[in-house]
């Protein structure tokens, strides 16, 4: 014990004299080094001090363990039973020394493994987990989403309307491409045998879309059968994507408001809606003011056909079968006031499959209930067009965002008069019917494919007018992260569902799919109603206020509800129970359990069964992947970067040139899109992908260079990028799809140009075998056709040099995929993870860096100090980086005291090329109201005044003033929730939301002038002393 006592003193003593400041700052140390070794001495010294502390504790455990076992030996047992003995048993006496023996052992073999190593001089030590790709996981939740809607669906069919799903396309999905048709499945009346065509797209890997390519059927009666290891094709690469009129397209989630919950209207009404059997809305109104000619207490149904009720409000809900107390719960919401409209609680979450399912049956049930065949021809076209269009939200409209239903046979009012208006809180009203709802997909980006299916977007009408910015609630943290888009009308909406996050597809509560009050959920609730005079235990089944018994209440076990259910939200507060159970909810499963959450309940649980009492502990408990989506795998630095640095490099990544080779440039036949043609060996992993048949085709590859950050030739500027000449990881191929529309009687044949020697435009030629003129319209404006004849013409493109990969003919449609090859030239762009966008320059002559290591490209590093120090970690841990300190310029001559860092790190390239935007930016179309350039090249526009134009070019004539004056103090502005007299830019919200995602807290405080301060400090004397004081005035 005095040696432990003497050695803890004695590294106390030193690693006291080490931090001792006063000491050592009166040392003149004019050596780095030395400070350095006093930094590594103060490290060793603490870890020696505390194994020291661990190893006493342990001997003196030990120590005591061994004495207790030596006096339980001594003690001599009570009546031993000499002939039950075994004389082979241990005695007392050495089972104790045996384990006295064992404690002894175990001390000094934690001693020898847990001997603390000497830190190296740089610690290396990272937490650095890659994690694997795999994407049949990852789309599991957005297939499975879908393949469960098409079982509704066919359900739906067979039960409701008596028809069938069936496919009437071909089986070679690339035929649909080349014929520019949609790849959809039709519905067939059996009674009569009529079709509608196309009027339910098929999603690219679902079970109907594997049972059709693989197993070749073409009627779905009833489930549809799997495909257990289905080989993969090159529609497989658009997984989670849809073929739109010959295209890929992507059909976001969406998330908009639930009218079926229970809402405030400007503070006077509560007020839910709902819809029956028929597919007719109606809506429950429940007055707290008086709003002439209703008084305060009203309680009205308001029908579809506008009609008014007083006597329907027990059967409002048509999905539940017992006796309801609405009023009850109307005046539970308002005495609460916790409604809040942009909370996601109050949203509903709609999938591709649940569109087009809503979109059939809100134009074509009600005709096909009735047998209304004119009415069903009409309105199959308007369906088939809304779907090629892309004119989907017309379906939100109606069913999921606050509107007021006209009195004219169920129509909206699309008058956007105020007297018209039903608006909720933040003034939304409803979705257009002419806003497109697709996103292009393009094969340069494949890669990216599974990540992207994760979109969602919050969807308002575009004609609220509201200065506040769309915040990112607190609701969404475990269920949504910004995926961020700063422009001036999208704040905010784009985002991107988290890991592992599902949508609700139960609908055995939705009259309009089947008999709701028979559902097996009401079954296995067995609700006992009360009738008395004093309830005080409701139930809350999607809005449905049902009054029970104490003992019915008390019997009701939320989590035996969950785990049979699994997609239902629950929750209870003082005398009622709320329950969820629809379409449209988003669920996650909360770590560690098998209970399924949403936003509505994931505190309760949490409280209840981890007791996790907020959502800041939920996320110190589980980390970033509670709260991000798959997209940052991508980067596992991304946490060291600052919050719009990561937002930029993922949109960038959406431009870049991602595919190495044309196989699916080919078939998708991309109207224009870029591809590298080999890998080189700059390009490296950066996921390994599971061997599963599918995430290899997936693979990411990016090309990792030798990055020298260092300050050259005077490239000072942060987007600045100097690169090798000989570097190729960055040359790519343009590939064009031409489609003519032809009008021809006979055989059509084209004949291109083979080679391009001298660079003309001639594309080729096209024959008609025919008696009538041929006729041929190019989409593009690019191509212009030349006749030579009735029955030749000839096709010029202008993109010059190029060569025709391919071509065909298939009905009316000539389609020639041409491609070009593209070699880095300066002016070109290139981006890191880390959103770090740089302008190319090329150089042939670069500085020799120690071990005659020639950098591949050479970037500022002033930048990456600032916000991006996660790319100098990625430099560190995954490309060897270190320090350089001799340094060569390009003409040979050694730099003395040159430093520099150089490390290898991912770039891609960005599909912007110099070469096809060299035009002078005089001659151009001008407009003459702005005195601007036109926009567009295809315009013939030029170069417009942009941000660095309007505040560096034109300061010198104090036109800089001025703008600076419209933008920030004439601009939008909102007020501070401390301050209202305060009014600050939208643009510094925006930067306190993104403070939010980082858990900072910024706040912007005001400083007072001198007036204002004299004024204050004379008030508070006036206070303390009680007696006035002469008024001063001030003058500045």
């Amino acid at each position: 014990m005095h040696l432990t006592s003497e050695m803890s003193y004695s590294l106390s003593a030193i690693l006291n004299h080490l931090k001792d400041g006063e000491r050592w700052d009166n040392v003149e140390m004019l050596d780095k080094d030395l400070k350095f070794e006093r930094e590594y001495l103060i490290r060793v010294s603490e870890r020696l001090l505390q194994f020291h502390r661990t190893i006493v504790a342990n001997i003196a455990y030990s120590t005591d363990h061994l004495i207790q076992c030596l006096d339980n030996a001594c003690v001599e047992p009570e009546d031993p039973d000499v002939e039950t003995m075994d004389p082979c048993a241990p005695t007392p006496l050495t089972t104790s020394i045996r384990s006295a023996h064992v404690l002894l052992i175990n001390v000094f073999m934690f001693s020898e493994q847990n001997m603390p190593r000497l830190p190296a001089p740089f610690n290396t030590e990272y937490d650095l987990k890659l994690p694997t790709l795999n994407v049949p996981r990852m789309l599991a939740p957005i297939l499975g989403n879908f393949d469960a809607h098409v079982k509704n669906f066919i359900s739906f069919l067979n039960n409701r309307v008596n028809c069938t799903l069936i496919y009437e396309g071909p089986f070679n999905i690339h035929q649909h491409i080349c014929e520019r048709t949609v790849y959809a499945c039709s519905v067939q009346h059996r009674p009569t045998g009529k079709v509608l065509r196309n009027v339910f797209p098929i999603m690219l890997g679902s079970q109907l879309d594997l049972a059709i390519r693989h197993l070749n059927l073409r009627d779905f009666h009833s489930d549809i059968p799997s495909v257990p290891h289905p080989t993969f094709q090159e529609p497989d690469i658009g997984r989670g994507y849809f073929i739109i009129c010959g295209s890929l397209r992507h059909l976001p989630y969406f998330f908009t408001n639930d009218p079926a919950n229970t809402h405030l209207v400007q503070k006077k009404i509560v007020r839910v809606f709902t819809y029956d059997a028929h597919d007719r809305g109606k809506e429950l109104s429940y007055y707290i003011t008086d709003c002439p000619p209703k008084q305060r207490g009203d309680m009205v149904v308001v029908r579809n056909d506008g009609s008014e009720s007083f006597e329907q409000i027990d059967t409002f809900f048509d999905h539940c079968p017992h006796p309801t107390d609405p009023a009850a719960y109307m005046a539970h919401v308002y005495r609460n006031n916790e409604f809040d409209i942009d909370s996601l609680v109050n949203k509903i979450i709609i999938s591709p499959g649940h569109l087009f399912t809503k979109l059939f049956i809100k134009y074509l049930y009600i005709p096909l209930r009735t047998g209304n065949w004119p009415l069903i021809k009409s309105k199959t076209a308007l369906v088939v067009k809304s779907i090629e269009t892309g004119c989907l939200l017309h379906v939100l409209s109606r069913k999921t965002v606050y509107f007021k239903e006209g009195k004219s046979a169920g129509k909206m009012n699309a008058t956007p008069h105020e007297s018209h208006r039903e608006i909720g809180a933040n003034g939304e009203v409803f979705v257009e019917k002419l806003t497109g709802c697709y996103r292009d997909v393009n094969s340069q980006t494949y890669p990216l494919n599974p990540y992207l299916t994760y979109v969602i977007v919050r969807q308002i009408s575009s004609k609220v007018k509201s200065n506040s910015i769309p915040p990112f609630h607190d609701s969404y943290v475990g269920f949504l992260c910004i995926l961020g888009c700063f422009e001036t009308k999208n704040v905010g909406r784009t985002m991107m569902m988290n890991r592992y996050t599902v949508t609700s597809t139960c609908n055995e509560l939705d009259p309009v799919y089947c008999d709701a009050k028979k559902s097996d959920f009401w079954t296995f609730l067995r609700l006992e109603t009360d009738f008395s005079a004093q309830r005080r235990y409701y139930v809350i089944v999607n809005e449905a206020c049902i009054p029970v018994t104490k003992t019915c209440f008390d019997r009701l076990d939320l989590i035996q509800i969950k785990k049979r259910f699994q997609h239902v939200e629950c929750t209870s507060f003082e005398n009622f129970i709320f329950i969820r159970y629809k379409t449209g909810l988003l669920f996650k499963l909360l770590p560690g359990t098998d209970i399924w959450v949403t936003p509505g309940d994931l505190l309760y649980w949490a409280r209840r069964l981890m007791r996790l009492n907020s959502i800041k502990d939920i996320e110190n408990q589980y980390g970033f992947d509670f709260l991000t989506s798959f997209h940052v795998d991508l980067n596992p630095f991304f946490r060291h970067t600052s919050f719009p640095k990561n937002i930029l490099g993922f949109n960038a990544l959406k431009n870049a040139v991602l595919a190495i080779g044309s196989r699916y440039n080919e078939y998708f036949m991309d109207t224009l899109s870029t591809y590298i043609p080999e890998a080189t060996p700059y390009h490296k992993t950066v996921l390994e992908p599971e061997d599963d048949g599918i995430s290899p085709y997936f693979v990411l590859k990016i090309p990792q260079v030798k990055v020298m950050y260092a300050s050259f030739l005077g490239c000072t500027q942060e987007d600045s990028i100097v690169m090798r000449r000989d570097v190729n990881a960055f040359d790519c191929c343009r590939f064009y799809t031409i489609r003519v529309k032809l009008g021809a009687d006979g055989l059509v044949l084209f004949h291109p140009v083979q080679g391009d020697p001298d660079e003309s435009k001639l594309l080729g030629t096209i024959v008609h075998f025919g008696e009538s003129p041929l006729k041929a319209e190019p989409f593009s404006i690019h191509v212009k056709s030349v006749s030579q004849t009735d029955q030749i013409i000839r096709l010029y493109f202008s993109k010059t040099p190029f060569q025709v990969v391919k071509h065909h003919v298939m009905g009316n449609i000539l389609s020639i995929c041409v491609k070009q090859e593209y070699v880095t030239n300066t002016g070109n762009k290139l981006c890191s993870f880390h959103g770090q966008k740089g302008v190319l320059r090329i150089m042939d002559k670069m500085p020799l860096l120690e071990g005659n290591i020639q950098p591949d490209i050479i970037v500022n590093p002033y930048g990456l100090f600032r916000v991006t120090p996660g790319q100098i970690l990625e430099g560190i841990f995954l490309g060897e980086g270190k320090d350089v300190k001799i340094i060569c310029n390009s003409e040979g001559v050694l730099i003395i005291h040159g430093t520099a860092f150089m490390a290898g790190t991912r770039y891609y390239v960005v599909a912007f090329f110099s070469s096809e935007r060299m035009y002078a930016p005089i001659n151009c179309l001008m407009d003459i109201t702005a005195c601007q350039a036109v926009k567009g090249r295809s315009r013939k526009g030029g170069m417009r005044i942009g941000y660095m134009e309007l505040f560096n070019g034109i300061r010198g004539n104090g036109l800089c003033c001025v703008f600076t004056v419209k933008f920030n103090e004439h601009g939008d502005q909102v007020t501070e929730e401390e301050n209202p007299t305060v009014a600050l830019p939208k643009a510094v919200e925006l930067v306190r939301e993104d403070g939010r995602i980082f858990k900072c807290n910024l706040t912007f405080e005001t400083i007072q002038s001198v007036t204002e301060k004299i004024r204050t400090m004379l008030s508070k004397r006036r206070k303390t002393c009680g007696m006035p004081f002469k008024t001063i005035n001030v003058f500045f």
